[in-house]
């Protein structure tokens, strides 16, 4: 049980520590993790040591607890406007990533009042997940017996298909500006390359490059397991103009149809145009800025409060599935995971053995130094839950600067995802050959466009999957049915895509820091077993 706290005191060194343990108290009940505990707690002592001198003194109000179900800790100190990171630029980018995963305070200054405000999230638990199986095996138990009774099965139909066409119509409304917002929103939060200088833009182009890259080779793979449908010289022509026109379509022609459309391709290319544009006006656009980000924050919330109709979702997608005598859907489901599963441990191998020969270091070596980080995606399936280990792992065992580990590794867990890119592509070649389209060169040239952007797009939220799987589904013509195995497998994959995406955000900052110099290479060899 969540108790609600609110003290007032005057700053001092004694009322910091007073203020940060009303906070640790409240997240404690809340079940948070230990270790983002401890990075919220540090965090809070950092900004009000900075702020003691000029506002020594200066009224201090804490404000904890639940609030719409949700933990919430506000701090406020009266006095004229600090800023949260004023003398630590490097940490700017750092603050804002880790604010957006609910780890790090956000700052505002209001009506006279420096405040500062998390909304940390709930520590992972198998709840969701047993509400998941739950539904999965009710919807079969309950589908399979109502197709022996056709007036069952029919007023069955009647109440379920209204409900779930209801639940999807209020996910598509969400999804789109979702989709929208995490590009422009990542994009805006990168702050100023020149922070982290040289090392900055290497690191971005790496992401941009191995995802892409990924998607080319997952389609390749996709050219080999699924029959690709054979096309005469006027079909192969027609297809390349079909392309170029679907190229030129990624721009627009208005702002508002990508979002009545949920066309994926330019709601990406939206949010990269608006979010480049705020990113390259800097503070001339701050109002926007903060606006953009606040928007994002009130969409997330929405995503996240439909997230907890997910399990309800999946039962009646799959309950109507049953009912419409749709089998081969389910055979699908072990194709996805005989395809995803082997191709995130590949990937992260790969990444291992690439990353040992460019450091001349050795692959046993450097998989025990990055063990411990994977193990916690792994069993979590949460990079957040990682975050703490990742960047200690990163800074002490990998020999990776302090400075480019606090910007590579947040603005990694946004935009670099390249185990969610094998899962999305796997997921929409196996729906699309259980509902029968065509896998043609056209639809692999959508699906990597497709999934590389979207896996960027990817919200770090509860339910966020689900607004992408609408989104690119929408885009491949695959039928709305097919959302409930995706979602069902997902949170399956989900372990293994997240893993694999941690590992290689690892080798991606190692690698940059090398390029550039910066890389301790005596750390790295050390042997500290």
């Amino acid at each position: 049980m969540v108790s609600n706290r609110s003290k007032k005191f005057n700053l001092s060194e004694q009322t910091i520590d007073a203020a940060s343990i009303i906070c640790v108290q409240t997240l404690s009940e809340a079940g948070a993790d230990k270790k983002d505990i401890i990075r919220i707690h540090l965090s809070l002592e950092e900004i009000l040591g900075a702020w003691l001198e000029p506002l020594r003194g200066a009224l201090v109000h804490v404000d904890c607890g639940k609030r719409f179900g949700r933990v919430f800790l506000k701090v406020s100190v009266d006095g004229p406007a600090m800023g949260a990171w004023e003398d630590n630029e490097e940490f700017i980018l750092s603050s804002r990533m880790l604010s957006q995963a609910g780890l790090s305070f956000t700052y505002a200054y209001k009506n006279g009042k420096n405040c500062l405000t998390c909304n940390p999230r709930k520590k992972s638990s198998v709840g969701q997940m047993a509400l998941l199986l739950a539904a999965v095996f009710l919807a079969v138990a309950l589908g399979t017996g109502a197709r022996i009774f056709p007036e069952v099965q029919k007023t069955a139909l009647a109440v379920t298909e209204p409900l779930f066409n209801m639940i999807l119509g209020a996910l598509r409304a969400v999804s789109s500006p979702l989709v929208f917002l995490a590009v422009c929103c990542g994009i805006v939060s990168i702050g100023d390359l020149t922070v982290v200088g040289r090392v900055g833009k290497k690191l971005i182009l790496r992401m941009l490059t191995g995802t892409f890259a990924l998607a080319v080779v997952m389609a390749l793979a996709g050219s080999l397991l699924f029959p690709v449908a054979a096309e005469s010289g006027n079909k192969i022509s027609g297809n390349f103009s079909a392309i170029y026109q679907m190229v030129l379509e990624i721009v627009p022609s208005d702002i508002v149809s990508p979002f009545l459309n949920g066309n994926a391709l330019q709601l990406v290319f939206l949010g990269i145009c608006v979010g480049a544009a705020l990113l390259i006006l800097g503070d001339r656009v701050s109002a926007a800025q903060a606006t953009l980000l606040q928007v994002n924050e009130a969409v997330q919330f929405l995503m996240s409060v439909l997230g907890k109709t997910i399990p309800l979702f999946v039962f009646l997608s799959l309950f109507n599935l049953i009912l419409s005598d749709f089998d081969s859907g389910f055979s699908s489901v072990l194709k996805v995971f005989a395809i995803t599963v082997p191709g995130c441990f590949i990937l992260t191998l790969f990444y291992v053995f690439v990353a040992a020969f460019r450091l001349k270091v050795s692959p046993v070596l450097l998989m025990r130094k990055m063990l411990p980080t994977y193990l916690i995606a792994l069993t979590t399936a949460s990079s957040a839950a990682a975050l703490a280990t990742n960047l200690e792992t990163c800074v002490k065992e990998l020999g990776i600067p302090k400075k480019i580990a606090d910007f590579a590794i947040p603005l990694g867990q946004v935009l670099y995802k390249p185990g969610f890119v094998i899962g999305l592509f796997s997921l929409g070649l196996c729906m699309a050959e259980s509902y029968g389209i065509p896998i043609t060169p056209l639809f692999l040239f959508m699906s990597v466009l497709t999934a590389g952007l979207l896996s960027m797009a990817l919200p770090p939220i509860p339910g966020g999957a689900l607004s992408v799987f609408t989104v690119m589904f929408a885009q491949l013509g695959i039928p709305e049915g097919a959302l409930a195995l995706a979602v069902a497998v997902n949170a399956i994959l989900d372990f293994f895509m997240t893993a694999a995406g941690v590992a290689c955000l690892q080798v991606q900052a190692a690698l940059a820091s090398e390029s550039v110099g910066m890389l301790d290479e005596k750390k790295l060899k050390k042997n500290n077993s």
